[in-house]
C-alpha cells in the first residue's frame, strides 16, 4: 500500500508545464482572431467527471467531499457565468497502485488517462490520486486537445480536496488552481521580471512564487516599483486560505479559451 506524503507538502507544487513562447503567442493569435462574440452574458457550464485513483483504502473521496469540492469551484468561477456540476452516477473510482503514486508525465500518467479518461470536448476529466514527490497537482491547457485529447484534465493529490489532509492546502483550492491552467491561465509569476509575464494587463507580474500568506502590503518581488505581488490571486503559489481572487482580464482569458477550445460548454440561449 503507498504510504501517503501529504505531511512532507511545505509548499505549493504544481507540475503545469511552463508553455513555450511559441505556444503562447501562438494560443494569443487565436483568440485575437476568435470570430464567435463572448461578452459578459455568454455563459458556459462544465461537467466535471470525477475519476478517483485509489491503492484499496488510501485516495477515497466521499459524495460530501466531491460536492464541496465543485462548491469551490463555482465559488471561484461562477460570478463570472462559469459553472461547474457533476452527476454521482458517473463517479469512477479504480484501485490501481501503480496509478495511484503516477508522476507527472509518467507512464503510469498515460496509462491511466488512456482508459479511463470520457470525451475531453464535454468533460473536465477531474483526477485524483496520491501522486509522487510531494506534488498538489497539474494539469494541461486547452490548446493541448489539438494533438494529446487522452491526456486533457485536471490531476490533484486526494488530500487535496475539501475536508483533506494536506493543511495548509485542503481547501480544494489546488483544483481552482489547476483549472486555471486548464482554462488557460498561467502562473501570476510566468517568466518572473522578463518577456510577458502572464500575458494577462491587470496581474504584477512578480520575480518569484510567494509561498504561505505573505502581506498583501509588501512587494513580495513585484517587478515594477510601488506594485505588490498578486498573493491572493489563485494562479499564485501561497497557502489554500490565502488564494480567493482572479482578475478581469484573467476572466476574459479563461471564457475567449473556453470559446475557442472548448465550445461544447456553452449554454445556448433558448429560442423564444
Amino acid at each position: 500500500m503507498a504510504r501517503k506524503n501529504y505531511k512532507r507538502i511545505k509548499q505549493r507544487t504544481c507540475a503545469t508545464v511552463n508553455p513555450s513562447e511559441y505556444q503562447i503567442n501562438r494560443n494569443d493569435e487565436r483568440i485575437r482572431r476568435l470570430r464567435k462574440r463572448v461578452t459578459k452574458s455568454t455563459k458556459f457550464t462544465i461537467d466535471v467527471q470525477f475519476i478517483h485513483i485509489t491503492d484499496a483504502k488510501e485516495g477515497r473521496i466521499s459524495k460530501a467531499r466531491r460536492i464541496k469540492q465543485v462548491a469551490v469551484l463555482n465559488n471561484a468561477f461562477s460570478e463570472y457565468g462559469i459553472s461547474f456540476g457533476y452527476d454521482e452516477n458517473e463517479v469512477r473510482v479504480v484501485n490501481n497502485a501503480e496509478w495511484y503514486t503516477m508522476d507527472h508525465g509518467s507512464i503510469a500518467e498515460r496509462d491511466a488517462k488512456t482508459k479511463l479518461h470520457s470525451s475531453p470536448e464535454r468533460h473536465l476529466n477531474f483526477y485524483t490520486a496520491g501522486l509522487n514527490g510531494g506534488l498538489l497537482g497539474w494539469a494541461t491547457f486547452p490548446w493541448e486537445l489539438d494533438g494529446n485529447r487522452d491526456m486533457d484534465g485536471v490531476v490533484v493529490m486526494d488530500e487535496s480536496l475539501p475536508g483533506g489532509k494536506a493543511k495548509p492546502f485542503d481547501l480544494g483550492i489546488t483544483a481552482v488552481h489547476e483549472v486555471g491552467h486548464w482554462l488557460g491561465l498561467y502562473h501570476t509569476f510566468q517568466d518572473g521580471c522578463l518577456l510577458l509575464g502572464d500575458h494577462v494587463d491587470d496581474t504584477p507580474s512578480h520575480s518569484t512564487p510567494n509561498y504561505g500568506k505573505p502581506d498583501e502590503c509588501e512587494p513580495n518581488g513585484a517587478c515594477v516599483e510601488g506594485e505588490f505581488a498578486p498573493v491572493h490571486n489563485f494562479m499564485n503559489y501561497c497557502d489554500d486560505e490565502w488564494l480567493t481572487e482572479f482578475t478581469e482580464a484573467q476572466i476574459v482569458r479563461v471564457r475567449k479559451n473556453l470559446m475557442q477550445y472548448r465550445p461544447a460548454f456553452l449554454v445556448k440561449k433558448s429560442k423564444k
